[in-house]
């Protein structure tokens, strides 16, 4: 099968969730994992082997300022020590590419910072990027493709 131009996916068309409520304000999504290597030296090779030996997930969430809710997130563990942990699902269904739609959930999303404040004398729309963590991820078998 050739590739053609209108199979390729864009990112406007799709939606994310925070626990089952879907987040309307949102710029951009980034979910990523990283896999944690160790250096393994081998006789009789002059290149470093490496084994995997666990995976770290990390993302970025960037939204526009329409509420205070990330604040007040921040505020809850600084004052009460109460630190919360999310789902996040990301749906992408870019009918146009002809590939279907895939949903990827993320788990134990835990908010690494959040903008507390912020003025723009130029009269710019206020944007807040929230790094995280996460620990687990899901993909429905029918829509993992085979390489």
């Amino acid at each position: 099968m050739a590739f053609r131009s209108g199979n390729t996916i864009s990112g406007k068309e799709g939606r994310l969730f925070l626990d089952g409520e879907e987040l309307a304000y949102v710029k951009a999504f980034e979910a990523n994992i990283e896999k944690n290597k160790t250096e393994v030296p081998i006789i009789g090779r002059r290149m470093t082997g490496h084994k995997t030996v666990g995976a770290s997930g990390t993302g970025t969430l960037t939204v526009y300022k329409v509420t205070s809710r990330f604040v007040r997130l921040m505020m809850d563990y600084v004052k009460n020590g109460e630190d919360k942990y999310f789902t996040f699902q990301e749906v992408l269904d870019d009918k146009s590419s002809g590939r279907g739609t895939e949903r990827v959930t993320i788990y134990d999303v835990n908010f690494d910072s959040a903008k507390v404040g912020g003025l723009n004398a130029e009269g710019e729309v206020l944007e807040e990027e929230l790094p995280f963590t996460w620990e687990n991820i899901d993909m429905p078998e029918e829509l993992r493709d085979d390489f």
